[in-house]
């Protein structure tokens, strides 16, 4: 893939599309502790691999519309939510195109009017849940919308695709009636798939960040199941390399 700009990146968080709210995604740090290790025999610096961590930082607007980024970052009876949240930065609106998702806690909302101009926000997420910051592929075109039972196509990530930690991230914005379940499947040639990830069955807005076990085949897909109309959804996965 070749270098891209920044005109497709979105940001989903907690079932909420942040996307039409965010001006600016500041940061996405994945960080490792370097522990030192140097012994009274040595002359320069050892170090071993500590615990790993992330986050991502945003700058936005404020907007207390139904549904947007104030309703997102006050979810706690108009406070910080104190849950764990799924966020999913998607590279591109594209199946197949670059994410990450990140399961964190929201550090904090600030709001501020700078001298002339508009209400401004910034919000920060920090992982934990023992999960650091996981790069992978959309499965869905962005925001997708399923009216019913739906089967996408494949996301084809190369002969040498493997994995042993499979992760999906699940971002619900809406779902029109019924209920739907959302499964992310995977095969070794296109054609004969088996199960990988199975979200728990929806009824509203939600998230979830669901772990697998096991290599993951070539190719991926999602797949939604059940009596439903207008789901409106994203789903990324991280093979865990």
């Amino acid at each position: 893939m070749a270098k891209i700009s920044g005109l497709g990146v979105r940001l989903y968080a907690a079932g909420y599309d942040l996307s039409a709210d965010v001006n600016a995604i500041s940061k996405m740090d994945w960080d490792q502790d370097l522990l030192d290790i140097t012994a009274l025999d040595t002359a320069a610096r050892k170090r071993m691999i500590g615990m790993a961590g992330g986050s991502i930082g945003v700058n936005g607007w404020f907007d207390a519309a139904a549904g947007q980024s104030h309703a997102a970052w006050t979810s706690n009876s108009d406070k910080l939510p104190t849950a764990d949240q799924a966020v999913v930065v998607g590279m591109g609106t594209s199946r197949g195109d670059p994410g990450v998702g990140l399961l964190a806690k929201q550090a904090n909302y600030d709001v501020s009017r700078p001298t002339g101009s508009a209400i401004a926000t910034t919000a920060a997420y920090e992982s934990t849940g023992g999960a650091s910051l996981e790069w992978g592929v959309l499965l869905t075109d962005g925001k997708q919308t399923d009216g019913s039972a739906t089967t996408s196509a494949s996301v084809d990530e190369g002969s040498g695709a493997s994995g042993s930690a499979p992760a999906g991230y699940l971002q619900v914005i809406s779902l029109g009636s019924g209920e739907a379940t959302i499964k992310v499947q995977d095969s070794g040639n296109d054609s004969s798939w088996s199960d990988k990830i199975t979200f728990t069955s929806v009824t509203d807005r939600t998230f979830e960040r669901v772990t697998g076990s096991g290599s993951t085949g070539r190719y991926i897909r999602v797949t939604t199941s059940g009596t439903f109309s207008a789901l409106v959804f994203v789903v990324m996965m991280s093979r865990g390399y």
